[in-house]
């Protein structure tokens, strides 16, 4: 047993992407989609984030008015992953 976790150590793992493998495109285009709707729904947040900040200033409900500003920025975090995902993950991939 110790012979076979001496040959194993002595192995190296190499891990290449390749973008030309079978499937490779239809999945990227899933992910392209899925990025579209994330986009969509951050910008859905953003605007009911705004309109419920805006609706509970106006009535002075202040914890209407926070949970707004919440949702703002909720979103826009969101929004900001959603785009930095690829360089986020080509980053780390990089490092090891």
């Amino acid at each position: 047993m110790q012979s076979l976790f001496l040959a194993a150590a002595g192995y190296t793992f190499k891990v290449a992407p390749d973008p030309n493998v079978p499937g490779a495109a239809g999945i990227q285009h899933a992910i392209n989609g899925f990025a579209v709707y994330a986009l969509m729904a951050a910008a859905a947040g953003f605007l009911l984030g705004a309109a419920t900040w805006a609706i509970g200033g106006r009535i002075g409900n202040e914890h209407t008015a926070v949970g707004g500003k919440i949702g703002m920025v909720t979103s826009l975090a969101v929004a900001f992953l959603v785009g930095a995902a690829a360089t986020l993950l080509n980053f780390a991939f990089n490092l090891g």
